[in-house]
């Protein structure tokens, strides 16, 4: 007898249990199985998994179809899939002619004259190995790296153009707040030609109201003595000539006297200013050309120049051992000699700012976008405020030398100019201290600059003795590049775009390598002794400084 609460004997042996009263704690046995929803099912629950519309036309299998050893892990070996045109139809075809899965109504269709057709679930065993299944996934997980690394790729560019239209519109207003600077002068100018035409009429007029006043005195003088020698013939005929002199004289000063109806002072614009702005549309023009590198090419230097950066307050000559651009595509300069952090501006090839620090300066990079640290040579970390004019704001003491400094999501990259690279948080914790590799072996000799790769997943050490170093972000060793073109790297930075730059200060050079292959591409000769090395990828332009040199070098690139 059946048990209470239960449909089936305890006696009873289960092949396999139903899905459903399984998970309601009752054991039946399946006598079907539905392969899209790859469960079993009891009589009573294929009834009801008939009553949904939706699962009507769900292929299902007898028990006589599937395993009978009771596991609900042997499934049954059919498609589940539905054909894309013809929805309620399982892809349980296969056309060898056309290398192709399809339904039966696709091949009533399309593959009738096809002769090498076979079913799937009865010929699965000859047409399918398990080794084209791992193989595939290599090469779906390889596309989908291809795809992700596009999306990335696409993703930056976007983040860039975002970047150059602010840096367009920054170029609008700016330019408009010239012209306006030019609009005032033009009006302060021609206000003092105006004032300048009056003061000359007004001092011409002043001098012949003032000579008017001095006759009209004269002449008041002469009446008043006539009248008073009434009566007195002798004066009387004295004071009548002298009159007459008098009045011959009033005439002869006042006959080149004019005595205008109107004075008038106008002032005709020149039109063809307003015209020629009311012919205008824009301010100038806009340009959406796309970088001119093609991966995997050498850069070449299309023209070069170099910029005077001495100051006349500069104690003495320049020493810039670290650079870097900003957002706005300005340049910050470590002058080591000087102690001041200096901002060139590149539009105009002229120093537009600078910032006194405590002690020597060694490298710099930004931290935002309104934010640089400098390393400085008493084991600091100064943080500067990069608004109109640079201000310092919080320090960070640390206990260890700071020379090669690089940042990224938090956390500051560092180096000692020796045997370790430090990483710190913001607030100076250190988080990690590399100097060796898994095996032991020393990574470093002698650590100068610290960049971060263009996808932020490694970091470049520039290393006089080993060359250059790349670590992943937990700082573990993973190669180094050498080069007997590559002599005592000392500065290094990316091009944002999967290249390395690197500039050898005794083979003075700069080596120009590819970040996936670790192969040099070409080199750019420059003068002895290069410190550093910084790259824009916006303007395509590269920026070289040298040892005890004024001059930083400006490379614009194709």
């Amino acid at each position: 007898m059946a048990a209470k609460g239960s449909d089936i004997a305890s006696d009873e042996i289960i092949d396999t249990k139903c899905c459903v009263c399984a998970g309601k704690n009752i054991t039946r046995q399946a006598e079907k199985y539905c392969i899209e929803c790859r469960d079993y099912y009891c009589i009573p629950c294929t009834d009801t998994h008939k009553t949904f519309p939706l699962m009507r036309g769900h292929k299902l299998l007898d028990k006589s179809d599937f395993s009978t050893h009771g596991l609900q892990s042997s499934l049954p070996s059919c498609p589940t899939e539905r054909c894309q045109i013809h929805k309620a139809k399982l892809l349980d075809m296969f056309c060898k002619n056309h290398d192709e899965v399809v339904c039966a109504t696709c091949l009533a269709i399309y593959h009738r004259t096809c002769q090498d057709i076979h079913s799937i679930p009865d010929e699965v065993d000859n047409l399918y190995k398990q080794s084209a299944s791992d193989q595939t996934k290599k090469q779906l997980l390889a596309a989908k790296k291809d795809v992700e690394d596009i999306k990335k790729a696409k993703k930056q560019l976007l983040s860039e153009l975002k970047i150059q239209k602010q840096r367009a519109t920054d170029s609008i207003i700016n330019y408009r707040k010239e012209l306006e600077a030019e609009l005032k002068r033009l009006e302060t100018e021609s206000i003092k030609e105006v004032n300048a035409q009056l003061n000359s009429m007004e001092r011409d007029l002043q001098r012949e109201i003032k000579e008017s006043e001095q006759h009209i005195n004269d002449i008041e003088q002469s009446v008043a003595a006539l009248q008073k020698s009434n009566g007195n013939r002798s004066q009387e005929f004295v004071c009548v000539k002298t009159a007459q002199k008098k009045i011959v004289t009033v005439k002869s000063s006042t006959s080149s006297f004019k005595i205008p109806t109107e004075v008038k002072i106008s002032f005709p614009v020149d039109m063809k200013i307003k015209n020629y702005l009311k012919q205008l549309k824009i301010l100038g023009h806009v340009s959406s050309e796309e970088a001119t590198y093609k991966p995997g090419t050498a850069y070449k230097v299309k023209q070069q120049r170099d910029i005077d950066i001495k100051l006349k307050e500069d104690n003495s000559g320049c020493n810039i051992y670290g650079s870097c651009f900003t957002e706005d595509g300005s340049l910050l300069l470590a002058d080591l000699i000087n102690r001041k952090l200096k901002r060139l501006d590149l539009s105009t090839d002229t120093i537009i700012d600078h910032l006194d620090l405590e002690k020597r300066p060694i490298a710099v990079c930004l931290t935002n976008k309104q934010e640089a640290a400098v390393s400085l040579n008493i084991r600091t970390i100064q943080f500067v405020s990069l608004g109109d004019k640079m201000t310092t704001t919080q320090k960070l003491k640390m206990d260890h030398k700071c020379v090669g400094l690089s940042f990224n999501d938090g956390k500051l990259f560092i180096s000692d100019e020796g045997k370790t690279v430090y990483i710190h948080d913001i607030s100076g914790t250190m988080l990690h201290k590399i100097t060796t590799d898994k095996s032991g072996n020393p990574i470093f000799s002698n650590s100068k600059h610290i960049s971060v790769s263009t996808n932020r997943d490694r970091v470049y050490v520039a290393d006089t003795v080993k060359g250059v170093i790349t670590l992943d972000m937990q700082g573990n060793y993973l190669s180094t590049f050498t080069d007997p073109d590559l002599v005592q790297p000392q500065g290094v930075c990316t091009d944002k775009r999967g290249n390395i730059l690197v500039c050898g200060y005794i083979s003075s050079n700069i080596v120009h390598i590819s970040e996936d292959s670790k192969t040099m591409l070409g080199i750019i000769k420059t003068e002895q002794n290069p410190t550093s090395v910084c790259f824009d990828p916006h303007q395509n332009r590269l920026v070289v400084t040298h040892f005890n040199s004024k001059y930083v070098k400006v490379c614009e690139l194709e």
